[in-house]
């Protein structure tokens, strides 16, 4: 197997949208018969079709990153910076989420960032995400009933023979931040050094921030 992870070109959108096109009828179908059969179970997943047009306007303006999974020369998945990640139906469960997902947390760790949010949908991708090291933030949805998870990009610094002082840090969802007596859903702790400024360097990246240092007793939001 061949394959690249490459920008979008016009070529590629359209050969990802030919099979968006494809699963959303699908979809439309299974739908309407779950529909007809007295919504009995879970309804049927739905792809992103739906949100086709805000992505090729965003990236046509140039106002978002989107990179194209190329294997023997055709687009078989599509990721939209953090937001949208799909592999074209008839080739799921052969890796390929798996190289696009890993390929996200390689950008996320080269930004600089040290905690990566995603908000899972459907609600089928939950499984995958949980292998690919992210953990649900509980009791926590999205305007569209998505799932929120979290993944810590760990990083490590070198302390020189600067003041000790001790740190903690803790990370809140976007919303129990601003609860009476919020509870962080992540907690840190430890010795860094004391730099000239104030500030406190880290011996490895828990801050919610691209900076590498943090103020003693720093409380963080997990969101990116």
């Amino acid at each position: 197997m061949a394959y690249e992870i490459v920008p979008a070109t016009e070529a590629t959108m359209a050969e990802v949208e030919a099979w968006l096109d494809v699963e959303e009828s699908i979809y439309k179908t299974a739908i309407e018969a779950w529909e007809a059969g007295g919504y009995v179970g879970d309804g049927p997943p739905r792809g992103f079709r739906c949100n086709w047009d805000s992505v090729k306007r965003t990236w046509s303006e140039g106002n978002a990153r989107v990179d194209i999974l190329m294997v023997d020369g055709h687009a078989v998945g599509i990721l939209d910076g953090t937001d949208i990640l799909e592999i074209r139906p008839d080739l799921r469960r052969e890796g390929y989420g798996r190289l696009l997902a890993d390929f996200m947390v390689d950008v996320a760790h080269n930004e600089g960032r040290s905690v990566l949010e995603i908000e899972i949908a459907p609600w089928t991708a939950e499984p995958f995400w949980k292998r690919m090291g992210f953990t649900v933030v509980p009791d926590r949805r999205g305007s569209g009933g998505g799932i929120y998870a979290y993944r810590i990009l760990h990083k490590v610094y070198s302390l020189s023979d600067g003041e000790r002082v001790s740190f903690s840090i803790q990370f809140y969802s976007e919303h129990e931040r601003y609860r009476e007596n919020p509870k962080p859903f992540s907690r840190f702790s430890g010795m860094g050094e004391r730099l000239p400024d104030g500030s406190v360097q880290l011996p490895s990246g828990h801050s919610a921030s691209s900076l590498s240092t943090v103020s003693t007793e720093t409380t963080s939001s997990a969101s990116s």
